[in-house]
């Protein structure tokens, strides 16, 4: 199968996701939208969509934020497969005539995301351990449509993740990092530094440690789950 990867910066790559694709022998077609290469005039050339995250906001005024909402409204209309990580999730949740704001909580870090009462009956979340430690790193969040069923949850954030149609979801954490991409990003994250502080980051170094291996099984398992919902 062939899939397309929308990414909004070099550092936010689809990693892990993008791995577990091409181990099963698929193929990625990847387009930097924040170095303005175009979107296909259609997304029927394609099995599946990943919108990867990047510190814009879906509430930006940029011509290609403003295209890609136009286009992924349309996907999700022709309920082409897709997964919407952090922003990708954010820029789903406004196609889907959801609103996004700053989050009550700026989670930064390792926090855990709950089940709902649709959890145990979906697809891909089925799997997910209640309480599963997530990394997150997003200072905005969505609100929650009549379309959009929600399946992992937070009491401070609600919305954690969604569906849409058949294979449609929105994840607001990343699922798809490894300790190198964790590291970049404080590297490169000014503004989350200073809100982490040390004491911040040294304790995100402790739950790296603890929690990476379990949340990268999960997401090796729900890619999977999610590839199974694609016709072939």
């Amino acid at each position: 199968m062939n899939f397309l990867i929308l990414q909004h910066l070099d550092i936010e790559p689809p990693a892990l996701i993008g791995e577990v694709l091409e181990a099963a022998g698929h193929s990625l077609n990847t387009i930097h939208l924040d170095q303005h290469e175009l979107l296909p005039s259609s997304s029927s050339n394609f099995d599946g969509i990943i919108i990867m995250g990047g510190p814009q906001s879906a509430n930006d005024e940029t011509d290609y934020i403003r295209a890609e909402l136009v286009w992924i409204k349309q996907a999700i209309e022709q309920q082409v497969p897709m997964l919407g990580i952090c922003l990708g999730a954010q820029i789903m949740a406004r196609a889907a005539n959801a609103e996004v704001t700053a989050s009550p909580v700026s989670e930064l870090g390792w926090h855990p995301v709950y089940h709902t009462s649709e959890t145990a009956n979906d697809p891909l979340f089925s799997d997910m351990p209640d309480g599963l430690a997530v990394f997150q790193w997003h200072g905005e969040t969505f609100s929650l449509t009549d379309t959009m069923t929600l399946v992992a949850t937070h009491p401070d954030v609600p919305a954690q993740a969604f569906r849409l149609n058949k294979a449609q979801y929105g994840l607001q954490f990343h699922i798809e990092v490894d300790e190198a991409i964790i590291e970049t990003w404080i590297a490169h994250g000014e503004s989350e530094r200073n809100h982490l502080g040390i004491e911040g980051i040294r304790l995100l170094h402790k739950d790296t440690t603890l929690y990476l291996g379990a949340m990268q099984h999960f997401c090796k398992t729900m890619v999977g789950n999610w590839l199974a919902r694609i016709p072939g």
